[in-house]
């Protein structure tokens, strides 16, 4: 097992240092570098073994060509490196750990401590050389003994063949390293019947799926393999190639860790194609089984499921800035308990959280900073975390302040509809219109016309029915209480479109409250009121761009 792992200059991972445990999940963004931690680990494993093969040798490097790193196959070897400059092309991992007989990387054999590390450095593009860092008495019985563990990278399914060639072991690996999982996933099934172990795994996959598997045959007359599967109850059997995606990243992940005992499993999103009802399920058999082959499990995921199943019994590691622990403080873990895994982390990431009444506000909000080319548009335009809380600020406060606790920097502004009670303005600064509803400053006439120009509408049915349902001292007076009190989604925008398309015998459909933002598009800088500029202004000061 691995106790610590660090990592220098590989891929998106500048320097890192991560301590790990039997069972290790990795979260955070996608191209955060969770996957070239992985990839970090299967390098080294694959430098531990290329120096065995040589370590009676004089040599001080061994050398590693391109197509030999399967867990991390690219065009040429330079992409492996953060930097790659003349004084900067080594790549050093270190690692440790400890197993019940024999270990690797750092850690302890038979209460002897060990560090081993390389340096792999850059020669040319098809290949790279291999260094030892450290060696020691300990390295050298293991060398002598044998290794007891190995690393399995296995990225998410890629599919299934139509048909499958039985393939040798070494290349059933390359394969998997490779990615190319589609075409190894009745050989795996194989593997699992030969060690006689094929029961397990099909008892497993009854229970998950309520289906029966049957084992794998072998045709000799055509060098392939096949596997077949039925519903309870039901006689008649179908090809494995019938079965939907999360069926087969399941059976392709299990049949793995039956055939592989003593592993480092490394898994790169294992929910992939899977429903989240299922994902805390298959987490969890997933992690005994691991346990009780005496290997060890690092995940890296994005699922909310297998995050919030993890926080308490394993390590999760954030790659969110310096990949960090994220559930050894209490007020984290009661952060990602009580308000969900997905939040810590768009909160740690963005640094920034808006609360809204729902997504109209926020697409409105978008739409007329860029009318105004507004300072703030970047920021609505650049995937923010925003929470929609139905104009509800005892909800707002209740997640702001449970994820302050676990990110202390988190800056947060709320702005809701107009309310009858007082609002707050601490580390959560809240705001509201002046107006009833944030549509109340969409119903610009000419705006409504403009629309409805571009659709070569009926421009004087639509003036009609304006005319019809606005009040003759609100066309004559834009601060008349009637553009400040009337529910404008409702009172006047739903009525003069549901009536205007019912008119023309068209879809009423074409334009509903979802599609109010269209409006606020169109607008002209010198058309919208003053208040508009006023809160865009006010949430950029709050969030202190």
């Amino acid at each position: 097992m691995l106790t610590k792992l660090t990592i220098k200059n590989f891929k998106k991972l500048e320097s890192v240092a991560l301590e790990l445990d039997r069972s290790v999940v990795f979260v955070g963004p996608n191209n955060s570098g969770k996957t070239s931690a992985l990839q970090a680990i299967s390098l080294w494993e694959l430098g531990l073994r290329k120096w065995a093969e040589q370590r009676n040798k004089p040599a001080a490097m061994t050398t590693i060509n391109r197509y030999d790193i399967y867990a991390a196959p690219v065009p040429s070897v330079r992409q492996l490196w953060k930097n790659l400059e003349i004084e900067n092309n080594v790549i050093e991992i270190f690692a440790a750990g400890f197993t019940q007989d024999k270990s690797f990387a750092a850690g302890f054999t038979q209460d002897k401590s060990w560090r081993v590390g390389f340096e792999f450095i850059y020669a040319n593009p098809e290949s790279i050389n291999c260094r030892l860092m450290s060696e020691s008495d300990t390295l050298l019985d293991i060398f002598k003994n044998g290794l007891l563990e190995q690393v399995g990278f296995l990225p998410p399914l890629s599919g299934l063949a139509a048909q499958e060639d039985k393939l040798p072991i070494g290349s059933i690996r390359s394969r998997i390293g490779e990615g190319r999982t589609a075409e190894v996933l009745r050989n795996l099934c194989w593997l699992v019947a030969e060690q006689n172990r094929w029961q397990e795994l099909a008892q497993l996959i009854q229970a998950l799926f309520k289906v029966e598997i049957d084992p794998p045959e072998f045709n000799e007359l055509t060098g392939q393999l096949s596997v077949t599967y039925r519903e309870i109850n039901q006689k008649e059997s179908m090809d494995l190639a019938n079965t939907g995606r999360g069926f087969q990243q399941i059976l392709f992940i299990f049949s793995y860790v039956y055939f592989n005992k003593n592993t480092i499993l490394l898994v790169d999103e294992p929910d992939a194609h899977l429903e989240i009802l299922r994902q805390k399920e298959i987490y969890n058999r997933l992690s005994a089984l691991v346990r009780s082959q005496q290997s060890q499990l690092i995940v890296a995921t994005h699922s909310e499921a297998i995050l919030n199943e993890a926080v308490f019994a394993n390590k999760i590691i954030a790659f969110l800035g310096t990949p960090h622990i994220v559930n050894s403080q209490k007020q984290i873990v009661k952060a990602l308990t009580t308000l969900g895994f997905d939040q810590y982390l768009l909160a740690a990431q963005k640094k920034r959280v808006i609360y809204l009444e729902g997504s109209t506000d926020f697409m409105m909000l978008k739409a007329w900073a860029k009318v105004l080319k507004h300072p703030l548009l970047p920021y609505l335009t650049d995937n923010p975390f925003v929470k929609y809380v139905a104009n509800n600020p005892i909800d707002a406060r209740h997640h702001f302040y449970g994820l302050k606790e676990a990110v202390p920097d988190l800056k947060g502004v709320a702005l809701y509809d107009r309310l009858d009670r007082k609002l707050q303005s601490t580390d959560l600064q809240e705001m509201m219109w002046q107006r009833r509803e944030i549509e109340n400053y969409l119903p610009i006439p000419a705006v409504v016309e403009r629309y409805l120009e571009r659709q070569a509408g009926d421009l004087s049915l639509i003036r009609e029915l304006m005319s019809d349902y606005m009040p003759p001292i609100a066309k004559k007076n834009r601060e008349e209480s009637w553009w400040f009190d009337t529910k404008m989604s409702d009172d006047f925008l739903d009525k003069i479109f549901r009536q205007y398309f019912q008119t023309l015998k068209q879809p009423v459909s074409l334009m509903s409250k979802s599609n109010y933002y269209e409006l606020a598009l169109l607008a002209k800088p010198d058309e919208l009121d003053r208040e508009v500029t006023e809160k865009l202004d006010a949430l950029f000061l709050a969030l202190q761009f």
